[in-house]
Order: structure tokens, then C-alpha cells, then sequence
């Protein structure tokens, strides 16, 4: 392989900017089928909730206005980040150009490739990292960048913003998830849900993929031989007339939240529509390398933390607790 291969890579990274852009985002593609991703997104963004009540009394020719809409805010960000890479081409192109040497090379292809393997690992960090993230401007990791949705959930708990008492907690710590109880503690939890968040037809669980693991096994004890069982993998609670559907994701391993709400309410953020994000392959100073440049915008939050759209559930596993 001549060494031209520097020089398509910079040639590739110029040619293929915007598919580089937001192919990290395709590493994201399973989990965000459930969530809302919103595009040209820079800085800090306000939702949150409007409570009013509305209502017909008895006529009167009196006005007697009552009081009016209150508004409670949520505030998430959307960080501006970055990664710089330095790597030699040759050896990324060991693991992916396996066919006999007497083959001609594409090099632009295979230039295109290699950019896209690095783009590609910017995605997984990213999908790796969206609940667990803590804000760090220090930092120098995919966890530093932005806060994580069960970072932002903790810190509302922390500023009772999210509490049992407004209806958008529930709290199973005291009875630690097990194979043996799991499906119940789980229909329990969603039978105690506000009304208007129960009803949703809209509504998600998302949840560990060893708790729907745990959960199978159990509907198998528990079911397995029933008639109307129709297999081991189940998409929706029992209990919820497959009202309330599953949404596991290995990412949010080694956590202890889970989230019943809507995929309206949670959101990404990203820009992609502005000039601070951009993507180069560039020469370093060692004449045997490549650079991969990558800057970014990237943030995950929720629209409203309230009661009719969101419940976060606090719980542990009978290992956490031995």
C-alpha cells in the first residue's frame, strides 16, 4: 500500500464532511427510534411544564377572575465538543483490507472507509455515555461532554424537583429487584402511576437490558404454561394491557434509574445546521500518521419533569444490596 493513502484520507474527509458529521449519529439509531432528536441545537434549552386549570362554573355576571397559568421550567444544555486523533492509516487498514495484495486498491475507497471507522467510534462513545454523562469542562471523554439522563434525573432529585410528593418518583429501594419478584415489583410500580401518565397510549418503559432479562425468565416461571404465552422476549408490561412498552437499552447499564414516559420527553440535542461543527483529516507532524478532527455539538435532556409525562424510578437488585 503506497503511501498515498494519507493524502486520500484528507481528500475523503474533505469530499465526505457532512455524511462524516452525522454518522455518529447512526451509532445512536436503535436508541433514538425512542427518543426526539432535535437538530440546530446550540447552548442551553428551557422546557418544562404548564400547569392551568380550566373549567366551566355556574354563569355569573361578576368576572371573579382566578389566578392564572404557572409555568415550572426544566433547563438542559447542548455542548459544544470535540476530539482529536492521530493514528496510522496502515494499521486500521490491517483490520479492514484483508484481500490478496495483488488486488488493485481503491485508495479513495478505502480512504473513505478508514474516515468512517473513526467517525463511527465519535458514535459509539456518544450512545455509550447518554445516561451516565456528567459535565466535566476539564474532561477529556465522551462522559465529560454533556449530562446524561440519569445524571439530569439525580440532580432534580437532589433539588426536589423530582419527589413522590409531586408524583414523578417512585422509590423501590426498599424492595431490591430479584428473578423472583421482578415482574411484580415492575406492575406494581405502573399501577401506582399518575393517571394521566398510565393512560398514555404513547407510553415507554425504559429500563436496563438485564432487568427485561431478569423480567423474561420470571414470565416464564410465572407463565411459561399458559396457552396464550407466545414466547420468551415480550415488548410490553404485563399488567398494562401492552399499554406500557419496553424499551431496553444496554446503555443504561450500571444505573440505578428507570423511566416511565413518552418519546416526546426525552430529548437529543444537536446542531449540524451551524459553522461551528466541522470534520477534518489533516497531516501532523509525524510524517507516518493521519489526524482525525472532529468538533460537535451533542446534549440529552427532558422536556418537562412533570408528573403527566415523566415517573423515574429509583431502584436496586438484590446483588447491589448483598
Amino acid at each position: 500500500m503506497s503511501l498515498t493513502i494519507h493524502e486520500d484520507l484528507i481528500k475523503a474527509g474533505i469530499k465526505y464532511r457532512k455524511e462524516l458529521l452525522t454518522f455518529p449519529l447512526l451509532a445512536l439509531d436503535d436508541v433514538l427510534q425512542h427518543m426526539t432528536l432535535r437538530t440546530g441545537i446550540q447552548g442551553k434549552e428551557v422546557g418544562g411544564s404548564l400547569d392551568v386549570d380550566a373549567e366551566l362554573r355556574p354563569y355569573r355576571t361578576a368576572k371573579d377572575a382566578t389566578g392564572g397559568p404557572t409555568i415550572t421550567p426544566f433547563e438542559w444544555e447542548v455542548f459544544l465538543g470535540d476530539t482529536v486523533k492521530e493514528f496510522d492509516p496502515h494499521a486500521i487498514l490491517g483490520t479492514l483490507y484483508t484481500e490478496r495484495t495483488i488486488t488493485p486498491a481503491d485508495q479513495m475507497k478505502l480512504a473513505r472507509k478508514v474516515a468512517f471507522v473513526m467517525a463511527g467510534k465519535v458514535g459509539e462513545a456518544l450512545r455509550a455515555a447518554m445516561f451516565v454523562a456528567e459535565r466535566d469542562a476539564s474532561g477529556n471523554n465522551t462522559v465529560d461532554l454533556f449530562n446524561g439522563f440519569s445524571t439530569l434525573a439525580a440532580a432534580a432529585i437532589t433539588a426536589e424537583k423530582i419527589s413522590v410528593a409531586k408524583k414523578n418518583l417512585t422509590d423501590l429501594t426498599s424492595t431490591p429487584i430479584t428473578g423472583q419478584n421482578v415482574g411484580d415489583v415492575l406492575k406494581e410500580a405502573y399501577r401506582k402511576l399518575p393517571v394521566h401518565l398510565k393512560r398514555n397510549r404513547n407510553l415507554k418503559l425504559y429500563l436496563p437490558t438485564s432487568i427485561v432479562e431478569l423480567y423474561e425468565d420470571w414470565f416464564q416461571v410465572e407463565y411459561g404454561h399458559a396457552p396464550w404465552n407466545d414466547g420468551f422476549h415480550h415488548k410490553s408490561l404485563i399488567g398494562s394491557n401492552k399499554n406500557c412498552q419496553f424499551v431496553d437499552l444496554d446503555n443504561m447499564e450500571d444505573q440505578n434509574f428507570m423511566f416511565f414516559s413518552i418519546k416526546e420527553n426525552f430529548q437529543v440535542g444537536v446542531d449540524q445546521l451551524g459553522d461551528k461543527e466541522t470534520v477534518e483529516i489533516r497531516r501532523p507532524d509525524n510524517p507516518k500518521m493521519v489526524q482525525f478532527f472532529m468538533k460537535a455539538h451533542f446534549g440529552t435532556g427532558f422536556d418537562t419533569l412533570d408528573h403527566r409525562y415523566l415517573n423515574v424510578v429509583k431502584f436496586i437488585t438484590e446483588t447491589e444490596e448483598e
